[in-house]
């Protein structure tokens, strides 16, 4: 995936993702997105339609929403796990990767600027303004496939995460055993079979 696509990509998750401001900030911002933890997260679920799965299937189990198993049926047919995974790396506090080229095209297209804000009462990290002229190409980008793809999967994303900050949404993925023995800098693997059992196990049930 070339630059260009993977900052097409951090827009469709940026915009997704954001808090819409009532009215223009001070440098004319439109919109906040709050911590790149919570960013890394919510690209990790994107990125891996497995792990995703699994959240959209303990959904249910809250719910008993039968439309979320229909979700994560028509993922495994549509071979998302193998067609759509990208890998992400494993750091110290999770899935990790660097966005600095791709971040370097939202900010100079005039679309998104990084800013350093508190996120607890002894920490801090980035989060990240966004101007009106992210949200107008965003409005261009509508009948464009790849982007139309992030964008709805996004919506399917946020349906998992809710409003939870970035490190209540960490510590849900490191419940995932793979993901929490996977060591520093190594890829964190799939799970696609254990939502295959799960599903299963489901059906069995009923």
């Amino acid at each position: 995936m070339s630059t260009a696509q993977k900052a097409m990509r951090l827009l469709a998750v940026l915009v997704a993702g954001c808090e819409r401001l009532t009215e223009p900030g001070r440098d004319g911002e439109a919109a906040l997105f709050r911590g790149e933890t919570r960013l890394n997260a919510l690209m990790f679920w994107l990125r891996n339609p497995d792990y995703l799965a699994w959240g959209l299937l303990d959904l249910h189990a809250a719910s008993g929403d039968q439309g979320l198993v229909d979700q994560v049926k028509a993922m495994l047919e549509d071979e998302e796990p193998v067609l759509r995974r990208d890998a992400m790396l494993k750091w110290r506090f999770g899935a990790y990767e660097p966005i600095d080229d791709e971040m370097s095209i939202l900010f100079s297209a005039g679309l998104v600027r990084t800013v350093f804000r508190p996120a607890g009462p002894k920490s801090a990290e980035n989060s990240f303004l966004l101007f009106p002229a992210a949200f107008d190409l965003e409005g261009t980008l509508a009948d464009n496939p790849a982007y139309r793809w992030y964008a709805e999967r996004m919506r399917i994303v946020l349906r998992v995460a809710g409003s939870l900050l970035g490190s209540t949404l960490k510590e849900r993925q490191y419940k995932q055993m793979e993901y929490a023995t996977t060591r520093g800098h190594d890829l964190i693997p799939p799970i696609t079979h254990r939502v295959v059992e799960r599903l299963a196990a489901m059906a069995g049930e009923n």
